[in-house]
């Protein structure tokens, strides 16, 4: 098999990855009603005023729609944060001491949990409504998961989706960008969607879809429940609101994975092992987390001033 036959082989199975992926949300479309909240969002704090003038936000987001400063700043971020899967996240989780240790310094990698973090606090610095979402996948056998951050439009009315881990976002037939739900969606009922670099010329979607088969089944995997900051804030406050699908339990599948790592860990690390066998134990004795309404995903942060 040559270069260009593997190169088919893969997309050939990452187009079957996908839809089966895409299956699994067509069938899990419905979310478990939760309790009515809002997802709070903090505009101004002296923190957002040292970040927005060390690294000179106003001028590399310039003019134009929320959605336009955005995908601007998201672009002159992610190519000076090196990506790390094994970044421990010793840096405290805010967007001036993450950005002190890792912009610019590819010997400092991080991951996507903290690069959301940093684009959604550099967003809300220029008083652009941010949040950073996790996106969780179905299966417990399965050492991943992905984080991105949502930034509201106010022009266009809706919430819209930015991953400074791959510089891009996710679009329809229309060129519309897209929140974390409607990828989800998109993607369960088997229409069109495809990422797209910040950067991409947008003049062949289906030439766009096809090149990044590969990263539309990683967004596809990975959105089968969602996790969202209680708050949007500098800092992180650890509290997340939980948006589940029907028929699904978070705990379960949490021991379930962690019994799944403890058969793929070495016999050596036993202290490791003695630890992970406390977790079981510790979130068998743990209540399901209270799941909240998915409303709170699609509303505007505007309305009624919720950030207050």
């Amino acid at each position: 098999m040559n270069r260009k036959e593997f190169e088919e082989y893969q997309r050939q199975v990452d187009r079957q990855q996908c839809d089966i992926y895409a299956g699994i949300l067509f069938h899990h479309m419905t979310f478990k009603s939760g309790r009515k909240q809002h997802i709070k969002y903090e505009l101004e704090c002296k923190e957002f005023k040292v970040l927005r003038e060390k690294y000179a936000l106003k001028k590399v987001a310039k003019t134009g729609t929320e959605f336009d400063q955005a995908k601007r700043l998201l672009h002159f971020l992610a190519p000076k944060l090196t990506h790390s899967s094994w970044y421990d996240n010793h840096v405290p989780c805010n967007a001036l001491d993450l950005l002190e240790y890792s912009f610019e310094n590819p010997e400092h990698g991080i991951n996507c949990l903290n690069k959301s973090k940093i684009l959604e606090e550099c967003c809300l610095a220029l008083h652009i409504y941010a949040r950073r979402v996790s996106l969780m996948p179905y299966s417990p056998y399965d050492f991943d998961n992905h984080v991105v951050t949502e930034i509201y439009d106010t022009t266009r009315n809706k919430w819209i989706m930015l991953d400074p881990t791959t510089d891009g976002y996710l679009i329809d037939e229309n060129k519309t960008p897209l929140s974390v739900l409607e990828i989800r969606e998109k993607f369960a009922r088997n229409e069109f969607i495809t990422f797209v670099s910040s950067v991409d010329h947008q003049n062949d979607l289906k030439k766009l879809q096809e090149k990044y088969i590969g990263l539309n089944s990683y967004y596809c995997k990975n959105l089968f429940y969602v996790e969202v900051d209680a708050k949007s804030t500098f800092g992180d406050d650890k509290k997340s609101l939980y948006f589940v699908p029907e028929s699904f339990s978070v705990m379960e599948n949490a021991i379930a994975n962690i019994e799944w790592r403890l058969r793929q860990m070495p016999e050596e690390h036993a202290d490791f092992r003695t630890e992970m066998l406390s977790r079981i134990e510790k979130l068998k004795k743990t209540p399901e987390p209270q799941c909240t309404n998915i409303l709170a995903l699609t509303e505007s942060p505007i309305k009624d001033e919720r950030m207050k």
